[in-house]
């Protein structure tokens, strides 16, 4: 089968973007800061909605006036809708917002999945006939600020929320350059308040802040990008070179994705934190999780409640049995698939979660009158991790591979010799990872179940100097050779 331009990871995306870990952004940063600061009122939003689209366009300016369509078309919905007390005429607004978001996001994401799709089926009817893709590059972004923007018009078509007066802070909610390209995904409930009144920030929470930064940072250029030097070579070579090559790969790309992801959102939350707008959390310890449920409470928590309150309650949730419950959970983890990726295996993905999901809403009454009385609690909690991690495991093969075919090659290889100890071309790099695998897996655990909670303070310049130099010296040490872009800026 073929593949969609967006349909696996590290496709290609333009090179001279503005990312955390660049030098553009080292220079940018202090310009915003400096502003922000001296600044107040409207002033400050447009000079922060003006650096935002500086940040956004510095690539492909013309992607900006994607934002800024998005940006109007909701503002001046969310008017009419308060303004209009007609049901008809409110349903009319709210479908004119979801069709001008959804709509952009299907040109961009999926016009050619649908004809790569159409192409195939028509190939499987034994015709050699074959439509043309467009061929657009994704605009990076669109996945989460659309969710974001359709998040405003949709709580304001409940009535939970009043429509933004000003045009300057509803700018700045959706194009907040910290989160605007991979989130977290924020609500206007809780992000608005805050642009129009912004808190002061203490020395010891621009502290806290900065070491939240440098933490990302860390994560990011040391430990995600050496683990995506294996995966990467891994996922290359047919076969997966053998079943120890697929397991160390998979376990890496399980943490690769992590640190990635979650360092983006370290650093989105202390910049926002340094400019007055205290972000949501986007992860807690997933891989500490007990079961499928409690996982997705755990990763990604931006877009997993954002599918949960507006896609799931939506379709009934769990109000009419378990049967309508697990087709809504298949349902939405479906569609939660599509967001990822147009591509089938991002479909095959999300059915595996909902498939989980669904079968874990039935047995766990079962599991709470069997299983949970007859083990002991301790290896109870072990074992439900051990188990959840292997389920999620499965899940990325089907998530990192370029296909379905690549990943049932994957599958299939873990049927391969085991006796002939293979980790790959490189001893060097095997035994990097495997070492740094080791201590994200050690740290993981530690910090998740409460220990070594870093703190930043002035009270304490010791502590906090040998913190801050301690992760400076170590991304200068043993930063990896090459820098990659954020995993989720593809989706």
């Amino acid at each position: 089968m073929q593949n969609s331009p967006t349909s696996y990871l590290h496709s290609s995306l333009p090179p001279d973007l503005m990312v955390f870990n660049s030098f553009a952004f080292l220079l940018f940063l202090p310009i915003v800061l400096t502003g922000s600061n001296f600044l107040r009122g409207r002033s400050r939003r447009l000079w922060l909605v003006a650096f935002s689209y500086l940040f956004y366009g510095w690539a492909v300016p013309w992607h900006c006036f994607l934002l800024i369509a998005s940006t109007l078309l909701d503002f001046h919905i969310g008017k009419w809708l308060h303004r209009t007390q007609s049901k008809r005429i409110r349903r009319l607004f709210l479908l004119l917002s979801l069709s001008g978001n959804l709509g952009l996001l299907a040109a961009f994401k999926y016009a050619d999945f649908l004809i790569q799709a159409l192409n195939d089926g028509i190939h499987f009817l034994g015709y050699d006939i074959s439509i043309a893709r467009l061929g657009w590059a994704l605009p990076i972004g669109i996945s989460f600020y659309t969710f974001q923007t359709l998040s405003y018009t949709i709580d304001i078509y409940r009535r939970k929320l009043d429509p933004e007066k000003s045009f300057s802070s509803f700018a700045l909610f959706v194009a907040f350059f910290p989160q605007l390209v991979a989130g977290p995904i924020e609500r206007a409930t809780h992000i608005l308040p805050q642009i129009n009144n912004p808190r002061q920030c203490s020395v010891d929470q621009k502290l806290s802040a900065w070491c939240r930064i440098l933490w990302g940072l860390a994560k990011k250029v040391v430990i995600a990008d050496w683990f995506a030097i294996y995966v990467d070579e891994a996922f290359a070579i047919p076969g997966f070179g053998g079943p120890w090559v697929f397991l160390l790969a998979i376990n890496l790309f399980a943490f690769q994705i992590y640190l990635d992801f979650s360092a983006y959102s370290d650093i989105a939350i202390g910049l926002g934190q340094l400019l007055g707008i205290n972000l949501r959390e986007n992860f807690r310890w997933p891989y500490l999780s007990r079961n499928i449920s409690e996982f997705w409470h755990r990763w990604h928590i931006s877009l997993s409640t954002w599918l949960r309150d507006y896609l799931y309650f939506s379709l009934g949730g769990a109000r009419d049995g378990v049967t309508r419950k697990v087709l809504n959970l298949l349902t939405v983890m479906l569609l939660g698939g599509l967001w990822h990726g147009a591509a089938y295996h991002f479909l095959a993905w999300g059915l595996w979660i909902g498939f989980l999901l669904g079968a874990h809403a039935i047995t766990k009454p079962w599991i709470a009158k069997t299983l949970a009385r007859w083990l002991p609690s301790h290896l109870f909690q072990i074992l439900c991790i051990l188990f959840t991690y292997i389920t999620i495991l499965c899940s990325w093969v089907l998530f990192r591979s370029k296909n379905l075919d690549q990943a049932l090659i994957g599958f299939r290889s873990l049927g391969g010799d085991w006796s002939s100890y293979y980790f790959g071309p490189d001893p060097g790099t095997t035994q990097r990872v495997s070492i740094m695998l080791a201590l994200a897996v050690s740290m993981h655990i530690i910090r998740g179940c409460g220990y070594l909670k870093p703190t930043a303070s002035r009270s304490r310049p010791i502590r906090l100097s040998f913190y801050v130099a301690g992760i400076l010296t170590f991304i200068a040490m043993f930063h990896a050779p090459e820098p990659t872009k954020f995993i989720y800026f593809q989706f």
